[in-house]
């Protein structure tokens, strides 16, 4: 392997020359006041939002619900009605197939109306003892 020249490294290297100065480098602490690369503005919710986000994804789960149930009497009436027939075993696979996936999207609706709830109580427990840390470090008022 042939040695890389002087400030040439591979793109995941740090130059072998010193910086001008004045440069910032790489490894260098950002100025104060200035948020770290990659931090951005402070994630601040209204109270309440992931649980009533929680509330809604339930009601689209209970819409989709009733929605979804409500092929498998007709498609099943047709089947019957279709015995015999390569329609019948076509209709019962496409049935079979629509089941699945119905209960697939109704455990990733349940999933996500539980995460807006986990993510509710870690987001307010976080708060709270945050801002308890630092009344005990202000003390008396």
């Amino acid at each position: 392997m042939s040695e890389d020249r002087a400030g040439e490294g591979d793109s995941g290297s740090l130059p072998f020359l010193p910086l001008p100065p004045g440069a910032r480098g790489p490894l260098d602490a950002p100025p104060l006041g200035v948020a770290p690369p990659g931090i951005g503005v402070p994630l601040v919710m209204a109270e309440g939002v992931l649980t009533k986000a929680a509330g809604v994804t339930d009601e689209v789960f209970d819409a989709f619900h009733e929605h979804a149930a409500s092929v498998h009497e007709p498609a099943t009436a047709a089947a019957r009605e279709l015995a015999g027939w390569d329609s019948a075993a076509a209709l019962k696979t496409s049935l079979k197939n629509w089941e699945q996936q119905v209960k697939a999207a109704e455990g990733w609706l349940a999933r996500i109306s539980e995460s807006l709830r986990a993510s509710s109580r870690a987001y307010t427990g976080t708060n709270q003892g945050i801002e308890q840390q630092f009344n005990m470090l202000r003390g008396p008022h």
